[in-house]
């Protein structure tokens, strides 16, 4: 909900991006809590976990994926329709954030907040990469469950807090590893504290609510260490609320509120759909969206994720669609076929220029106009003139 405030309204959450943080330990927190020591214990395969990983993540992508791709097709001029079918192309292939790392950060992609799923699906290639480099040597394992991530925070220290590439920091794994590395060992830790001498617990709990309550109280600053302290604040502050929520779940009555919880249930295809809108809302307008039209684009984003996650989201998941993990591997591979096909075919046709009976020359005035105009959130540049881009 933050990044989805920050991309709508960036003066009400000016610090949403912050979401991406949170997002990361939550991930390596849940991932670990459902798989990490059955895979361990070989109570489970990688072909499971990957399986299981495909079902929960693929098809709500790709569903958006085909919307946003017929809406860019109507919508987009040839010259960005161009830019969008690149970053198209390397969807199936989880690539999309060295794509975004490469160019400057547009309102014309309307598929660039996708960079956290390559990320995300990297990190799991590297997962199952660390079960077949350890095997049964869990001295191994451990120490390369530990030292990777740190090893990251050390390289985002450099790329980050040094000024050396902010940009890498953001949108690369192994500026972000340490993120998801923290979830993994918030996870074993609070395993081995559910285990231990219940008198911990409240400690633990007193350490979370306090963190948590004081951070944004902090005044940070800006500039690079501002960034760094504000980042690494959050993602301790997630790691203490996370195992607080597993040992001490009393707590947070909040979270039980079906409101609260629908609101959790749908997040994922919230994501995936809140962006579009909004890109695609400031192609046509030249601009980036007002309050009220953001505020449109949401409620647009919030009946498509909750339509998603009904009739997507749960059949599959259950089970009740694509039963078997060889159906589910065929429809990942005639989707990704499908996409291809898409960027390729507007890369061939230059962005559908054949739309335009003068694109050529279009493009050539729209290049030679005005140049960019620019806005920051979070460090991080937004360009929305359509004719630069």
């Amino acid at each position: 909900m933050l990044v989805v405030l920050c991309h709508a309204y960036p003066g009400l959450a000016p610090n949403g991006l912050l979401g991406v943080d949170i997002f990361f330990v939550i991930s390596g927190y849940v991932l670990s809590r459902a798989y990490l020591f059955p895979l361990i214990e070989r109570r489970a395969t990688l072909a499971d976990f990957y399986s299981a990983r495909f079902r929960r993540l693929a098809p709500a992508l790709f569903l958006t994926l085909g919307v946003t791709t017929a809406a860019a097709f109507t919508l987009m001029m040839p010259l960005e329709l161009s830019d969008f079918a690149r970053s198209l192309i390397a969807q199936p292939f989880y690539v999309q954030n060295f794509y975004y790392w490469s160019q400057g950060d547009h309102f014309t992609f309307p598929l660039q907040h996708t960079w956290s799923l390559a990320v995300e699906e990297q990190f799991y290639l590297l997962f199952g990469a660390l079960f077949l480099v350890a095997g049964n040597r869990r001295r191994l394992f451990w120490a390369l469950l530990i030292g990777a991530p740190c090893l990251s925070l050390l390289l985002y220290l450099a790329l980050e807090t040094a000024g050396v590439s902010p940009r890498a920091a953001f949108y690369l794994l192994p500026a972000r590893l340490w993120q998801l590395g923290l979830g993994i060992l918030t996870f074993c830790v609070v395993r081995r504290y559910r285990d231990g001498p219940e008198r911990t617990r409240p400690f633990l709990s007193l350490l979370a609510v306090g963190l948590i309550g004081i951070m944004p109280f902090i005044p940070i600053g800006t500039g690079p260490l501002a960034t760094t302290v504000q980042t690494l604040a959050v993602c301790g502050a997630t790691a203490w609320a996370l195992a607080l929520i597993e040992l001490n779940t009393g707590h947070l009555a909040l979270l039980r509120l079906r409101s609260i919880r629908y609101i959790g249930k749908i997040s994922y295809p919230l994501y995936l759909w809140h962006w579009p809108p909004l890109s695609l809302g400031a192609v046509v307008l030249d601009r980036p969206l007002n309050a009220f039209e953001a505020t449109l684009a949401m409620i647009m984003a919030f009946s498509l994720a909750s339509l998603t996650h009904h009739l997507v989201e749960m059949p599959i998941r259950s089970r009740r669609l694509i039963a078997d993990r060889h159906a589910l591997f065929r429809a990942f591979c005639a989707a990704s076929i499908a996409t291809l096909v898409a960027g390729s075919a507007i890369l061939f046709t230059n962005g559908a220029a054949f739309r335009h009976r003068s694109a050529h020359t279009q493009n050539e005035r729209l290049l030679q106009t005005a140049a960019p105009r620019m806005t920051t959130v979070q460090g991080i540049p937004y360009q929305w003139n359509r004719k630069a881009s």
